[in-house]
């Protein structure tokens, strides 16, 4: 079954246009939101190129290197965002960002320098399988999971005490976007038991509802100050 690209690259641009308009269009907005809202998109982006260059030259591990490094500071800037979201309330949240912060430089620095702990891929259709020594499979998996975990039910936590009606509208989104890419993806690996080392790539796919998710928090974001700004304006006869 030969592998096509066109998902990945599509979906790439898709990711790299929300991100842009994000950094690139001034005006109204928190920063300290929408900056990180616009490095997960760029990180999903760059998930999806590096997949195209996986799957073009399987045999170089260095662009399987590239696609680990990549995916590994999601989580970590995920809870980042919920935490700016929430600030100032549950502070505990950005303890828990630099701590996993910490956690996917160790994972960086392992997979820079034993690429041996990634032993080969395979590109079926639209997703790529990655095959890896199974004490770098187990401690990366943990570390994902757990991340995610920690972002899901910290943000039910957070939305107990955030007092601000839109911000707590910011962590439904997100908590949407998470779930809408982590259950169908792992839907798929239980569902699908032949699909080893395929659910980096399953969920990196699944993540364009992450995406959507994200876009709707800078729209919403962005949407108060400019209705404020344009009412200010005025009247034109």
């Amino acid at each position: 079954m030969t592998y096509s690209p066109i998902l990945a690259v599509v979906t790439g641009l898709l990711e790299v246009a929300a991100a842009a308009w994000i950094f690139v269009r001034r005006g109204s907005g928190r920063r300290r939101i929408l900056y990180p809202l616009g490095v997960i998109l760029l990180l999903l982006a760059g998930y999806q190129f590096a997949e195209v260059a996986v799957c073009g030259s399987p045999e170089r591990k260095l662009w399987t290197q590239l696609a680990f490094l990549d995916i590994t500071w999601l989580p970590p800037m995920g809870l980042w965002l919920g935490s700016r979201i929430a600030a100032p309330r549950a502070r505990w949240m950005q303890i828990a960002a630099l701590a996993d912060m910490a956690l996917a430089l160790g994972f960086s620095v392992w997979i820079l320098v034993a690429p041996e702990a990634m032993t080969r891929s395979v590109c079926q259709l639209v997703v790529a399988r990655y095959f890896s020594k199974e004490a770098f499979e187990v401690a990366y998996g943990l570390f994902y999971q757990l991340s995610l975990l920690v972002t899901i039910f910290g943000g039910a936590a957070a939305m107990a005490v955030i007092e601000k009606t839109v911000d707590r509208k910011h962590w439904a989104n997100f908590q949407t976007g998470l779930l809408g890419f982590l259950l169908p993806a792992l839907a798929v690996r239980i569902l699908v038991p032949e699909t080893d080392g395929i659910l980096p790539s399953v969920m990196c796919h699944f993540a364009v509802v992450l995406a959507a998710s994200l876009v709707v928090i800078a729209l919403r974001e962005r949407a108060p100050a400019a209705k404020t700004a344009a009412a200010r304006r005025p009247a034109v006869h």
